[in-house]
């Protein structure tokens, strides 16, 4: 799986042209063939910063993504940025969940494990 993201700090005049823009891409990003998700984050503490978040099945569907007009409307929201953007492709070899919250919780002893016997459950 590949992981792009662009982060961008546009200027408070320029805002709402980006969020237009970007807003327009999302859902025909999720859609195109090898995305598994698109998101776009705003930052809580600078209103005017933006992470667009994107996962993909292959590096060939990405760059078809990256070749279509989609991708050429992006790069001209990119443009709205006050500083050089931060432009990042991730190669995730493999994705874990709570469970890994668990392990190291339970090897620190934060975690005990219970009987898998109902003994004294209402028995």
């Amino acid at each position: 799986m590949i992981r792009f993201s662009l982060s961008v700090l546009v200027a408070p005049s320029c805002r709402d042209s980006f969020l237009k823009a970007v807003r327009a891409l999302l859902e025909p990003t999720r859609v195109a063939p090898g995305c598994v998700g698109c998101l776009l984050y705003q930052d809580v503490g600078e209103p005017d910063s933006f992470m667009l978040v994107g996962e993909w099945t292959s590096q060939p569907e990405l760059d078809r993504y990256l070749g279509s007009d989609a991708c050429k409307t992006l790069i001209a929201a990119m443009e709205l940025s006050r500083q050089p953007p931060l432009i990042r492709f991730d190669e995730i070899a493999s994705r874990a969940g709570i469970e890994v919250i668990e392990a190291a919780r339970r090897a620190c002893g934060l975690l005990q494990d219970f009987p898998s016997d109902t003994a004294g459950h209402g028995s």
